[in-house]
């Protein structure tokens, strides 16, 4: 299936405004989570509406736009982010290649006898 079209419905200057909407209201706003993703469909519809005008293609870009930063927010967060507590120490080596690199790099202090 190709998803090329994708490319083009996604606008950079919404899906920016919208990820720092979206990280401001999940950090300083007393609001459930489950509401962000809602909150930013509507700000990116809104957004294409102001750079685009009334037209349905603008309305649907922004709303796409809006929807890459809940994605891209959950990328950032699931895949960067390395929890130390869910891996032991093999898993990290299979995965990763160098053990003492990787904990070195995620400070992860080295403990004796490891040797």
């Amino acid at each position: 299936m190709n998803m090329d079209f994708i490319d083009g419905m996604i606008m950079p200057i919404i899906t920016a405004a919208c990820l720092c909407i979206g990280f401001v209201m999940k950090k300083w706003m007393p609001t459930d989570d489950k509401w962000i993703p809602t909150v930013l469909l509507i700000i990116g519809a809104l957004s294409g509406l102001i750079l685009f005008g009334v037209d349905y293609e603008g309305i649907v870009k922004g709303m796409v736009s809006g929807l890459a930063a809940v994605g891209l927010h959950q990328v950032f967060k699931q895949h960067l982010k390395i929890d130390p507590g869910t891996y032991n120490e093999d898993d990290l080596e299979d995965e990763w290649g160098d053990e003492e690199e990787l904990f070195d790099e995620i400070g992860i202090p080295e403990t004796e006898g490891d040797d």
